[in-house]
């Protein structure tokens, strides 16, 4: 019986290593930060360069990294854009980063056949990184509807897409903690 109980929590301490748990690898990250610098670009029908400078985009004056609400673990972030200091009035973006790396991060593949093309595919990452006081968020996002035969048309071609120079849109911020 002991030796079922150690296994068990064995695994289980293994998975929460491995799986994300419940540490706080993010904890240094949460906080409100007066943005600087926020610079986007889309190709318009078109890929663009992934990196590509951006044009200044009119945002909220604050960001803020806070655990999210729905799972209330450290290793699930999200990013909102607030309107105050005080990170009280804020939207959520769709952006639900996880330790990972240098800082944090989140990233998805996937593909689908229709839409008028035989295969479309798509890859998105974005990461946050912190040099305190200092936070810098890159978002890319990432799109191929060549003409390709349906047993070409994987998740794996679409996390091929990682590697490649051209984005379908870009975002990136550049802010600083509010003490």
């Amino acid at each position: 019986m002991r030796r079922a109980r150690w296994v068990v929590g064995t695994l289980g301490l293994a998975c929460a290593a491995a799986c994300g748990g419940s540490g706080d690898g993010g904890a240094a990250f949460l906080g409100v930060y007066q943005v600087t610098t926020h610079v986007a670009a889309q190709g318009q029908g078109a890929s663009i360069a992934c990196d590509t400078a951006g044009d200044p985009v009119a945002t909220p004056p604050f960001v803020k990294l806070a655990v999210d609400e729905f799972f209330d673990d450290p290793s699930f972030i999200r990013l909102s854009e607030c309107d105050d200091a005080a990170g009280a009035v804020c939207t959520e973006t769709l952006v639900l980063f996880n330790p990972g790396g240098p800082g944090l991060v989140t990233e998805s593949a996937n593909s689908q056949i229709g839409g008028g093309f035989p295969c479309q595919l798509y890859y998105s990452k974005a990461t946050a990184t912190l040099a305190e006081p200092a936070l810098h968020l890159d978002l890319i996002e990432k799109y191929d509807g060549t003409d390709r035969p349906a047993a070409q048309c994987t998740v794996e071609a679409a996390e091929g897409l990682a590697g490649s120079p051209d984005c379908q849109r870009i975002e990136r911020y550049d802010a600083t903690r509010v003490e």
